[in-house]
């Protein structure tokens, strides 16, 4: 699980981030990828949920709801907020 301290990183967005929205798998802590792809604005704050898959994704929490991002993309197009910013 990726933390800054004793809190999740927290993330800013510098330049639109795809993502896949999942959905609650249900009898599991797991997640489901849905078929809806969106790009996370400018500006938003994400909240890193778990650690890098192999697969290179991690989940993010963003607006309410649970996505899937390419961690490479993450740490391109984000900004990681210190405790201070987030």
């Amino acid at each position: 699980m990726l933390r800054r301290g004793n809190n999740l990183a927290r993330y800013k967005i510098s330049i639109p981030l795809p993502a896949v929205k999942l959905e609650d798998h249900p009898g599991s802590r797991l997640r489901n990828p849905t078929n809806t792809l969106v790009e996370i604005p400018v500006d938003a704050v994400l909240e890193v949920e778990g650690g890098v898959g192999q697969s290179g994704l991690i989940n993010v929490l963003w607006d309410g709801a649970a996505f899937s991002v390419f961690y490479e993309d993450l740490k391109e197009k984000a900004l990681l907020l210190t405790q201070a910013e987030a």
